[in-house]
C-alpha cells in the first residue's frame, strides 16, 4: 500500500520521500514502483523518459529526519492502533507545526489516532484502496477535532492525484467501504466452514452470478489476509457486534503465515 501511494504521488508530479525502517521493505517498494511504472508505459500512459522522471522524484530513506520539512505526511503502516499512535506521535514531534498528518487507516478511529498528537486538528484519514494507482476513489475520514482546513487540504491532495475524495465520519468503525467489503469476506468464510460450497465455486458465483469483478476469497488474497483480519478485528472490538468476530478460517491462515498474494499462498496458491 505504501509503495502504491508513493508511485501514485510521484507519477502525479509530487516530490516524494519514501521512508521505512526496513531496507528490505524499501527495496521491495522500489521494485513495486518500477514494475508499476513499466506497466503504465506499456499501456501508453506515459513514455519511458516520463517514467524515469517520475522515479527521480522519489527519495528512498530509512532516516525519519529526512521528513522534517515535509508539508504532508501519509502514514501507511500496519493496521493496528498502538503502532499507528506511536508513528503519529513521532511525526508530530518531527514535523513543522503547519504540516498535515494523514493516515491510511481503513478502520481505526481518526479521533483516537489524532489524540496521540498535539495537532489533532491537522490529522485526517486518506484511505487508499488497493492498488492505489488504479482505484479511482479515496475515503477521507475525519476525526472529531479535524479542522475544515485539514479536510480541504486532504481533498485537494487526493484530487491532485487524479482521484475522487469522499469525506466520511472517521469515528464509524470500518468507515464506509470496509463495512461493505468485510461482511462479504466473513460470509464467504462462514459458508466455506459450513461446507455450503468449495471456495472456487463461491468465488465463481459471486463473479458470474452476482457480477462482481472478483470473488471474496480472491479479493482477500489480493488485499492481504492479515489486513483483512486486522480490519474485522478492529470493527469487532469497536462495535462489540459478534457478527464481526473473525472466522477461524481467516485466523488460521494468518497464524500460519499464509497472507495471500504477497506471501505466495492464502486461500489460493500463487
Amino acid at each position: 500500500m505504501g509503495a502504491g501511494i508513493v508511485q501514485l504521488a510521484a507519477q502525479s508530479g509530487h516530490a516524494v520521500i519514501a521512508c521505512d525502517s526496513s531496507v528490505e521493505a524499501l527495496e521491495k517498494a522500489q521494485v513495486y514502483v518500477g514494475e508499476g511504472l513499466s506497466r503504465l508505459v506499456s499501456k501508453g500512459a506515459f513514455t519511458e523518459d516520463e517514467a524515469a522522471a517520475h522515479q527521480d522524484r522519489i527519495q528512498w530513506t530509512t532516516n525519519t529526519e529526512d521528513l522534517r520539512d515535509a508539508g504532508i505526511v501519509i502514514e501507511a503502516i500496519v493496521e493496528k492502533v498502538e503502532p499507528k499512535k506511536k508513528a503519529l506521535s513521532a511525526l508530530d514531534a518531527l514535523l513543522p507545526p503547519e504540516a498535515f498528518i494523514f493516515t491510511n487507516t481503513s478502520s481505526i478511529s481518526i479521533t483516537d489516532l489524532a489524540g496521540a498528537t498535539n495537532r489533532p486538528e491537522k490529522v485526517c484519514g486518506t484511505h487508499f484502496f488497493t492498488p492505489p494507482p488504479v482505484r479511482e476513489a479515496v475515503e477521507v475520514p475525519r476525526g472529531e477535532l479535524t479542522s475544515d482546513e485539514t479536510v480541504e487540504a486532504a481533498k485537494g491532495f487526493v484530487r491532485s492525484l487524479g482521484k475522487e475524495p469522499v469525506v466520511v465520519d472517521g469515528d464509524v468503525p470500518g468507515f464506509v467501504a470496509n463495512r461493505f467489503l468485510i461482511p462479504m469476506l466473513l460470509e464467504a468464510c462462514r459458508l466455506l466452514e459450513a461446507e455450503a460450497a468449495p471456495k472456487q465455486d463461491i468465488d465463481l458465483l459471486v463473479k458470474k452470478g452476482l457480477g462482481f469483478p472478483i470473488g471474496p476469497f480472491e479479493l482477500g488474497d489480493f488485499i492481504g489476509l492479515d489486513v483483512a483480519l486486522d480490519v474485522t478485528s478492529q470493527v469487532h472490538r469497536a462495535t462489540g457486534d459478534p457478527y464481526y468476530a473473525p472466522p477461524k478460517t481467516l485466523e488460521d491462515l494468518v497464524r500460519s503465515g499464509k497472507l495471500g498474494r504477497k506471501t505466495g499462498e492464502g486461500f489460493y496458491s500463487y
